[in-house]
C-alpha cells in the first residue's frame, strides 16, 4: 500500500512535525510495509528524519504523478483549512484534494482542526471538497460544528490529535537537568493582532514565579520564530529565565514539558504535548483551537490575548495548580488516557478506507 500525506510539513514547526511523525508511526503500526510519500517544504529534512519519500509540496505535476501511483491521500492533521492567516491555505490544501480526485483516489481527512473560515468563497470551496472526501475525521466539536454550518452533510467523526499517541517512555536526555525539580515551562508565540500587552503580563508572572523559588523555562515550538519571541519576554523580566534550545528534537521538547510542574502555553501542540505526558497546563488563547483542546482535556484557559486577564490572576492559577499537583495530574490523566487510546484508531480506519478503494 502507498499513501500520500499532505500537511504543513517541512517548516520547522515542532507541532506539525510531531503530527507527521505520529501519523507515520500509527500507519506503520497498522501496516509495517506501507509506502509513505510526504509533501514537504524541506524534502531532504523530511526524508532523513522520517525515513519516507518526500516531494516538494509546490510541484503540482510531481504531486499528481505520485497520487496516480498511490492508494490514496491523507490530508492532515493540523489546522489546514482556515483563512485567518490568509486565503492561501484553503486554496492550497483543497487544491491537493482536487488533484487526488482528478487521479481518482480516495481522500481521508485526518484529525484536522478546521477554521476559522470567514470568507464566503472559502466556505464554499471547503464545503465542496469536504463533500468529495471519502472520510472526515476532525479533532474537536468546534471544527465539526463549523463544517456542518457551511453545509457539509457527510458523516464526521471526532478523533484525537495524532500527537496524543506520541510515546517517549524509553527516551531520556540531560538537557533539562540544569533546571532543577521545580520549573514551569512556557510556550509563547508572536501575535501582532493582539490588543493587549499579553507578553508583558507573561513576563510579570514569570518574575513572580522566580521570586517564589521556581525556575522558568521558555520552550520555542516554531524554531527561530518562537526562540526570538521567547528571548524578548526574558528581556522584559527582572529575574533570570531559561530558553530551551529551539533546534532540539520533538522528544527532547516533550521530555522538558514532562519534567516541568506546569505548562503555560499558547502553542496548541505545547498543550497537547503536556496532555500526552500528563503535565497540568494553563492555556493562553489566540485561536478557537486552543479553547477547544483545553475543553477536551478539562484544563483551564486564563483568557485570550485580547482579554483583560492580569498577571496576578495567572500567577494565582499557576500556584493553585502546583499546590494541588497530585490531584491535578490525576484529573488530567483521566482525560488524556482516553485520547491516547483512541489516537491509533484513526490510522486503522485510514488503512481500511484505502484497502477498499
Amino acid at each position: 500500500m502507498k499513501v500520500v500525506i499532505s500537511g504543513y510539513y517541512g517548516y520547522n514547526n515542532v507541532g506539525d512535525e510531531a503530527i507527521l511523525k505520529s501519523i507515520i508511526t500509527a500507519l506503520r503500526n497498522e501496516n509495517s510495509n506501507i509506502d509513505i510519500v510526504v509533501l514537504s517544504n524541506d524534502v531532504d529534512y523530511t526524508e532523513k528524519t522520517y525515513n519516507v519519500k518526500a516531494i516538494n509540496r509546490w510541484k503540482m505535476v510531481d504531486i499528481y504523478k505520485e497520487l496516480r501511483k498511490s492508494d490514496g491521500l491523507i490530508s492532515g492533521g493540523g489546522s489546514l483549512l482556515q483563512d485567518v492567516t490568509s486565503n492561501r491555505p484553503v486554496k492550497y490544501y483543497t487544491g491537493i484534494i482536487a488533484l487526488a480526485k482528478l487521479a481518482k483516489k480516495p481522500v481521508f481527512i485526518y484529525a484536522q482542526g478546521v477554521g476559522p473560515i470567514n470568507n464566503s468563497t472559502n466556505k464554499k470551496i471547503t464545503k465542496y471538497f469536504m463533500q468529495k472526501s471519502n472520510y472526515i475525521a476532525l479533532r474537536d466539536e468546534d471544527s465539526k460544528n463549523l463544517v456542518k454550518s457551511i453545509g457539509v452533510t457527510k458523516q464526521i467523526e471526532i478523533v484525537p490529535d495524532p500527537v496524543m499517541g506520541f510515546e517517549i517512555e524509553n527516551f531520556d536526555s540531560d538537557l533539562c537537568n540544569d533546571y532543577g525539580d521545580s520549573f514551569v515551562s512556557i510556550s509563547v508565540r508572536e501575535w501582532t493582532k493582539a490588543t493587549t500587552d499579553f507578553l508583558g503580563k507573561v513576563a510579570k508572572t514569570c518574575d513572580e514565579l522566580v521570586d517564589k523559588g521556581y525556575e522558568v523555562v521558555f520552550l520555542p515550538m516554531h524554531g527561530e520564530h518562537d526562540d526570538k519571541i521567547s528571548k524578548q519576554v526574558v528581556q522584559m523580566m527582572k529575574n533570570n529565565a531559561h530558553v530551551f534550545p529551539y533546534d532540539t528534537s520533538i522528544e527532547e521538547k516533550i521530555l522538558c514539558i514532562k519534567k516541568s510542574k506546569l505548562m503555560i502555553g499558547m502553542r496548541l501542540h505545547a498543550l497537547i504535548f503536556a496532555a500526552s505526558v500528563n503535565t497540568p497546563m494553563i492555556g493562553i488563547s489566540y485561536d478557537p483551537k486552543i479553547d477547544s483542546f483545553l475543553k477536551l482535556v478539562n484544563q483551564p484557559c486564563i483568557g485570550s490575548v485580547d482579554n483583560n486577564w492580569s498577571s496576578e490572576e495567572l500567577l494565582k492559577k499557576t500556584i493553585s495548580i502546583i499546590n494541588n499537583y497530585d490531584n491535578e495530574k490525576q484529573k488530567l490523566s483521566v482525560e488524556s488516557k482516553l485520547l491516547k487510546k483512541s489516537a491509533q484508531k484513526t490510522a486503522k480506519i485510514a488503512i481500511e478506507i484505502f484497502k477498499d478503494k
